[in-house]
């Protein structure tokens, strides 16, 4: 015996219907992909939080003092060597040409980590977003690359060079 599976035909000019639970999964889907975008876009970009004591710790408490206007706050993350170069006050007048910075729209991501005894280097990304044109059409995102270098001492990282923000500040290395 010959079967053939059997086969709906629609006539020409009806439309086919989908049954009841085939159209309600599609727009369980639907309404799951919706929730996701409208979470995505509304919760904001939260920083990691890296295990306390460690040199990705250390840089990003310093960088979020600088980025609060924090300059003593972040002056108390540089390294001895670097102070002893660099007065507070000197930092302070570094900051004031840099602080342009705290305005932009970036990110830093943290590629990796070295670390070495009591030397670790860190590895970071840094996206920063144009609105582009008029009406911010055409915005654009430019990343580049950096180190940041860091040193223990007395048990705490410190960063080992003297940074305003994520930038080098230039003065003696």
């Amino acid at each position: 015996m010959n079967e053939s599976p059997e086969t709906t035909t629609v006539p020409a000019g009806k439309r086919a219907r989908f049954p009841k639970p085939v159209l309600f999964a599609g727009m369980g889907i639907v309404a799951l992909v919706l929730i996701a975008l409208v979470v995505a876009v509304a919760l904001p970009n939260r920083p990691t939080d890296y295990q306390a004591g460690s040199p990705e710790a250390a840089f990003q408490d310093f960088y979020e003092a600088w980025q609060a206007d924090d300059i003593e706050g972040a002056y108390g993350h540089l390294s001895t060597a670097v102070t002893k170069d660099l007065s507070l006050s000197e930092y302070r007048r570094l900051d004031t040409d840099w602080s342009w910075q705290r305005n932009q729209d970036r990110r830093l991501i943290l590629l990796g980590a070295d670390v070495t005894g009591d030397r670790a280097t860190l590895h970071v990304r840094v996206d920063e977003f144009s609105d582009g044109g008029m009406g911010g059409i055409g915005g654009q995102r430019y990343s580049s690359e950096r180190s940041v270098r860091l040193a223990r001492e007395g048990g705490a990282w410190l960063i080992d060079e003297p940074l305003i923000g994520i930038e080098p500040a230039g003065y003696g290395y």
